[in-house]
C-alpha cells in the first residue's frame, strides 16, 4: 500500500488520545524523513451497515497513529514530497468488542494510561457492555447507523462527555444500570405500542422484537441517570 493511501484510512476511535510530544520525538528521530516510517502499521476491517441495512466493509488504522501523523505532516509541508510504499497488517474482526480486544493485545499500554486516557477507559466499559448482548444480533454497530441499532461512535462521544463520572463506578455496576435502563425503556415502549396512531410504531415494534432499547434516544440522555 502507498503512504498516501494509508493516510486516507481513518483512525480507529478507540485509540488512545494522540501524544503530540511523541509525534515530535518521532519526527526528530528520523530527521523528518517520513519514508523511514514504512512499516508496522495495523488496520482492522469489519462490516458496517448502511442505511439499507446492508453490510459495507470499513477499514480503520488501529496501530500507527503517531507515525501516520508524521507522514501526513510530510505530505502537507514538504514541497514535491514523494510517495512511498508501506507495509500494513490487516485484521478482520466481527465487532467493536473484537477490535478493542485486538487493540489491547498489540499495544503495550502502561497501567497508568488505562486509568487516565479517556478513550482507553471507555474501551473497557464498552467492550464488556457489548459482550453482555448476543453477538449475532449486531446491536452495536460502528459508523452511521439507525435505531434500533446503537451507533458505537455516537455512544463513545456521549461517554467521553461523562468520562469523569464513568471512572467513579465499576464496570459491573455500569452494565447493570444499562440493563435496568433497557428494561425501563422496553416497558415504556410496550405501552406506546398499544396506540395505533403512534407515529414511531414501526421502529418501536422493531425495538420490542430485539428487546433492545438503549438506542431509542440516540443522544443517550439516559446516561445522565447512570453517570450524574
Amino acid at each position: 500500500m502507498s503512504a498516501s493511501a494509508l493516510m486516507r484510512i481513518p483512525i480507529w476511535k478507540g485509540n488512545r488520545i494522540i501524544d503530540l510530544e511523541h509525534v515530535k520525538n518521532i519526527k526528530e528521530s528520523i530527521d523528518y524523513k517520513a519514508y523511514f516510517l514504512d512499516s508496522g502499521y495495523k488496520t482492522v476491517q469489519y462490516d458496517e451497515m448502511d442505511e439499507n441495512n446492508k453490510p459495507v466493509k470499513k477499514t480503520y488504522l488501529i496501530d500507527g497513529q503517531h507515525r501516520i501523523s508524521v507522514v501526513i505532516d510530510y505530505f502537507e509541508n514538504i514541497q514535491d514530497a514523494k510517495d512511498f510504499s508501506v507495509t500494513v497488517t490487516e485484521i478482520r474482526v466481527d465487532s467493536e468488542a473484537d477490535a478493542i480486544e485486538y487493540f489491547n493485545k498489540i499495544n503495550n499500554v502502561k497501567p497508568i494510561q488505562f486509568k487516565e486516557d479517556p478513550n482507553l477507559i471507555i474501551n473497557k466499559y464498552l467492550q464488556r457492555l457489548i459482550g453482555s448482548y448476543p453477538v449475532k444480533s449486531k446491536l452495536f454497530r460502528t459508523g452511521a447507523t439507525k435505531r434500533p441499532y446503537l451507533s458505537v461512535d455516537k455512544f463513545r462521544e456521549a461517554l467521553l462527555k461523562r468520562v469523569d463520572n464513568l471512572k467513579k463506578i465499576s464496570i459491573e455496576k455500569f452494565i447493570k444500570e444499562c440493563k435496568t435502563t433497557n428494561t425501563k425503556i422496553i416497558q415504556e415502549l410496550e405501552i406506546r405500542s398499544l396506540n395505533d396512531k403512534e407515529k414511531e410504531l414501526k421502529i418501536i415494534t422493531k425495538i420490542l422484537e430485539l428487546d433492545f432499547g438503549l438506542a431509542w434516544d440516540d443522544k443517550f440522555k439516559w446516561l445522565d441517570n447512570i453517570l450524574p
